[in-house]
């Protein structure tokens, strides 16, 4: 076993050049001291310094956050890749542009000879022993006890910054293919201009024929009727699929949250803790106890280097005693990435497990859509729109939005706001229900009511008067308020059927029940059934011409 003393007795050069330099003593003690205040060159420091800061912005520059995405994505993906790749540059600017190593060498060592051991030992790697220990005299014990990370911190900082990236690289490849563009969606539901009323209302009008559109492309594309896009390799129909883009978004999450504890375990690997088998915690402890690198051996300031030269065909081995300077910001580095690491697996967990639970259940996405939907009736009672068209929300989702859609309107709801998610909901529902006039009306609407209360006033003409049914019919009918009731022009409006000459006609059977033809606009006609066995209620006045609605509100405009 060597002891500390033997530094000075181990290091002593044989022959007659070392000797030469024992008489000049003095002249190896100046050059000694301008390496150590000198180092390198201020200018070629600062050079150096502005060479990294630009290569640090232009590798900054690829990482920017979209809008097709949460915060805690953009936590993994853009903020923690930045703080990791500024930290390599920090590591970086001492170990490159200083002096992350100095080593105590013997004293006939010219400062040439001192770069040398610096520079070697630092390549070569160092290793630590208690400073109450004996250096061991088996040279294999000590190559075990090697400290090899600390050249390699900021490559392994880049490397971990590039594998937090890698997730969100896969979900912006692959959501792109399939013809929702989302971040387009979300960059016009977010823009500036849409303060204004008129710019607004068109950019809700474009994002809903869009939406429409890929929505429907995705339908056709997948339908069994229609042709299938890729007969051989079918795995690449699943980008066309109507949960496509909800899928892909929830292995993303599952790639983030596996990223994050893999990079936690190779922190571990790559720091040889075998006393720790959880870096971070064990450190922490160590912290809490008051137990010192000098006990630990984490990121040690002393080590030890041995190497060996060749004076005259002999080869002499040296031990010297290095500071490793750069192990300081290194400890400091690795702990707050640790626990920065930690915080971000238990966020990253907890958001994953809310996007499974707000995508897969059914129930969920219906409370999600009839919410918005709500908010476009009476404000004081929402629970009506809840009660009468249930069951067209209920088609609306499954016919129309399915899940891709409702993931578009949950990411503008997220960047853009809640009402303006609720305006794109209603313009969509709009869309739908000129696509499906036969969910247009329900029960309880007012033209039901008013159908009905006309088809009383016939019965007790009727009953008092007789006559032809038919006649009756286009008297009632021909009325001039109901003429100015369904002759308003708008897109979601109801009018009444006319024919080729401009007469309003009516297609009556005696041997059927009385229908009420409407027509949407550029829409086929619908015919709904009216019962001639209604109650019937006298009506004072037979000829007044205000149309009654039993106290029902006027046909929405849908």
């Amino acid at each position: 076993m060597y002891s500390r003393g033997h530094f000075e007795t181990s290091s002593v050069f044989k022959g007659s050049q070392l000797n030469h330099h024992y008489h000049h003593h003095h002249h190896h003690h100046r050059g000694r001291q301008r390496s150590s205040t000198t180092g390198y060159h201020p200018a070629a420091v600062l050079e150096i310094g502005a060479m990294l800061l630009q290569n640090m912005f232009s590798a900054l520059s690829f990482l920017h956050y979209r809008k097709d995405d949460d915060f805690v994505d953009r936590l993994s993906y853009f903020y923690t890749p930045s703080i990791l790749i500024m930290m390599a540059i920090l590591v970086s600017f001492k170990q490159f542009g200083g002096r992350p190593l100095e080593c105590w060498v013997p004293a006939q060592f010219t400062s040439s000879w001192e770069a040398y051991t610096e520079m070697y030992c630092w390549a070569q790697n160092t290793y630590w022993i208690p400073i109450e220990q004996d250096i061991p005299m088996d040279i294999a014990e000590r190559e075990y006890r090697q400290i090899s990370y600390y050249q390699w911190v900021p490559f392994f900082l880049l490397i971990q910054a590039f594998l937090y990236y890698i997730p969100c690289l896969i979900w912006r490849l692959m959501s792109d293919k399939s013809g929702i563009r989302l971040n387009d969606i979300v960059q016009m539901a977010t823009d500036k201009e849409n303060i204004e009323s008129d710019y607004r209302t068109h950019t809700i009008e474009s994002l809903a024929r869009h939406i429409e559109s890929a929505l429907r492309y995705q339908h056709a594309a997948t339908s069994r009727s229609q042709y299938t896009l890729h007969r051989v390799l079918k795995c690449l129909n699943m980008r066309y699929y109507e949960s496509y883009v909800t899928g892909l978004y929830l292995a993303t999450k599952v790639l983030y949250v596996s990223n994050i504890l893999a990079n936690l375990i190779l922190v571990n690997k790559f720091l040889e803790t075998d006393e720790y088998s959880i870096y971070g915690l064990g450190v922490l402890r160590d912290l809490l106890f008051g137990r010192s690198w000098m006990e630990s051996g984490n990121f040690p300031r002393v080590t030890l280097c041995d190497f060996e030269v060749r004076v005259l065909g002999n080869n002499q081995r040296h031990s010297v005693q290095c500071v490793l300077v750069i192990n300081i910001f290194n400890e400091k580095i690795f702990i707050l990435i640790w626990l920065w690491f930690s915080m971000l697996f238990v966020a990253a967990t907890l958001d994953a497990v809310y996007w499974f639970s707000i995508s897969l259940f059914h129930r969920d996405r219906f409370r999600f859509v009839l919410r918005h939907l709500e908010l476009t009736t009476d404000p004081d009672r929402p629970e009506l729109f809840r009660k009468d068209k249930r069951k067209q929300v209920e088609h609306f989702l499954k016919a129309y939005l399915k899940v891709d859609g409702v993931l578009v309107l949950r990411m503008i709801a997220l960047h853009a706001g809640v009402m303006f998610c609720t305006e794109i909901t209603d313009a969509l529902w709009k869309r739908y229900l000129s696509q499906h006039p036969e969910n247009l009306i329900d029960e309880d609407s007012s033209l039901i009511n008013f159908a009905r209360n006309q088809s009383i006033r016939l019965k007790r003409q009727k009953d008092n008067n007789g006559g032809d049914k038919q006649r009756r019919y286009q008297q009632l009918f021909g009325h001039q308020r109901l003429s100015k009731i369904f002759s308003h022009r708008t897109p979601g409006s109801f009018r009444l059927n006319r024919g080729q000459e401009g007469k309003r006609s009516f297609e009556i059977n005696r041997h059927q029940k009385p229908q009420i033809q409407i027509r949407l606009p550029k829409q086929t006609s619908m015919r709904i059934p009216m019962s001639s066995g209604s109650p019937i209620i006298k009506d004072d006045d037979e000829d007044d011409e205000n149309l009654q609605f039993n106290q029902s509100p006027k046909p929405h405009v849908l």
